[in-house]
């Protein structure tokens, strides 16, 4: 079980300032509101604290935006001594003016990062193809169902048995659609609920969703992959 975030823990001074303000800037200085495209600061530090305590080393995130989770995650691996990190964002660029990359940078971080600017479904079946295999996996990019369960059927091949994938915004009726799929047709069980939801175990899960959809109201969840996909090719659970 991953454990619950804590405050206090020491971050790079460029994420405490960030924080501080709730701006981020841009190339030209410009300041802009952190909010509502970043992950809170409790997140972060999950985020931080499940790559470093439990020496996550190969990570890669769907979603960059301003780069917070990237900054934790590259943070994590820096502070542990070791650790490679992939973002993939087709708008880094062009909606989030390059900040993302910009705060790597600030920090000293970029030769962590490993960055693509294209849509996931084109890059992970290319990462895939390389029989590149990671500890941990981030899906935050588009929140439509159909894009969500696209990244994880991908997430899940380049996944190691033991390895973490973490959802953000598991509040919202399409990420927890795919929630459930996974909980109910895949070797998955729930590691951290943060925020308003409660932590279960997958039997109670289990009883919670079964023939429903899912109820977990957490800001983000994160599950533990537990077993390859084994499943006989007429397996269904309805979810």
């Amino acid at each position: 079980m991953v454990a619950a975030p804590e405050r206090g823990y020491l971050m790079n001074s460029l994420i405490e300032r960030i924080y501080s303000t709730g701006l981020v800037e841009d190339a030209e200085g410009n300041s802009i509101s952190l909010f509502p495209a970043s992950i809170d600061r409790e997140m972060g530090l999950a985020l931080y604290k499940l790559i470093k305590e439990n020496n996550l080393n190969n990570t890669l995130e769907i979603g960059m935006a301003y780069g917070l989770s990237s900054l934790f995650i590259c943070q994590a691996h820096r502070d542990k001594g070791e650790g490679c990190h992939i973002s993939v964002d087709p708008f880094q660029k062009t909606t989030w003016k390059s900040i993302g990359l910009l705060n790597i940078q600030r920090s000293n971080l970029d030769e962590i990062l490993t960055f693509h600017e294209a849509p996931s479904h084109e890059v992970l079946p290319q990462i895939l193809q390389r029989e590149s295999r990671f500890d941990f996996i981030f899906i935050d990019g588009s929140h439509l169902f159909d894009y969500v369960l696209v990244d994880f059927f991908y997430a899940d091949k380049l996944l190691k048995n033991g390895g973490y994938v973490m959802f953000d915004d598991a509040w919202m009726p399409s990420i927890r659609r795919v929630l459930s799929f996974i909980l109910l047709n895949r070797g998955y069980e729930v590691a951290l609920g943060w925020g308003r939801g409660r932590v279960k175990r997958l039997s109670k899960v289990k009883k919670i969703i079964r023939g429903t959809p899912f109820k977990f109201r957490g800001r983000y969840c994160i599950l533990r992959k537990i077993s390859d996909d084994d499943r006989e090719w007429e397996y269904h659970e309805d979810f």
